[in-house]
């Protein structure tokens, strides 16, 4: 089959099969985790379509029809392996007392990177290649990282005896964050991530005493 058919074959599944917006996202769903397991492994630079649809099974035409090129294809392929952690971040905490609504979101963090330990490993290594892709992945992160943060914030202008410290405060949890990822993905002892993770846990639980000692004697 040429390039036309399978482009028009592409068009056909999108235009009949594939109108309705289940199956069309069924779809990229299984083109999105293709190309994540093969980006991750590969690299972009080694990682083709081609690879791409033979994992999916799709067609290299499907894959272009609802991508338009690889570039795209890598973009959105990070931008939905990260939707999880943004819905974290969405969600609503006002039914929880202060020192959890802090902790929830320092351990949605925990728990993202360990469960996606090797692919993360991977981004960590795009971040700081020459390739342009990379530049798209790290818009990415960076945007997420403000999001991230400004929902710390958000969680800490109840609980710290001066609410105008949160800014600084989740600006120092979150780079703690950063660097037990950073020296797990490094291949730190398995013990010490743990180990990390309880001494940012007392870190809160003292700044939460503090604080609710100097109200108690307000």
């Amino acid at each position: 089959m040429n390039d036309a058919q399978q482009n028009d074959e592409a068009r056909k599944d999108c235009e009949g099969g594939e109108n309705r917006a289940g199956q069309k996202a069924a779809t990229q769903d299984r083109i999105l985790q293709a190309a994540m397991e093969l980006f991750s492994a590969r690299g972009f630079d080694r990682t083709s379509i081609s690879q791409i649809a033979a994992r999916s099974g799709l067609s290299r035409a499907s894959i272009f029809w609802h991508f338009g090129n690889k570039a795209t294809l890598f973009h959105e392929t990070c931008r939905h392996f990260l939707v999880p952690f943004r819905k974290s971040l969405e969600r609503s905490f006002d039914d929880l007392e202060p020192r959890a609504r802090v902790v929830d979101q320092l351990s949605a963090y925990e728990q993202f990177i360990e469960m996606n330990r090797v692919t993360i490993h991977a981004f960590v290594s795009w971040i700081f290649s020459s390739a342009e892709p990379a530049d798209s992945l790290r818009q990415e992160l960076l945007a997420l990282h403000a999001a991230y943060i400004a929902s710390i914030e958000r969680a800490l202008v109840d609980v710290l005896e001066d609410p105008r410290e949160a800014p600084e405060v989740a600006m120092t949890l979150v780079s703690l964050l950063h660097g037990n990822m950073l020296l797990a993905l490094a291949g730190a002892p398995e013990s010490a991530p743990a180990a990390r993770s309880r001494v940012l846990h007392k870190l809160v639980d003292r700044a939460l005493a503090t604080t609710a000692q100097h109200r108690r004697l307000l």
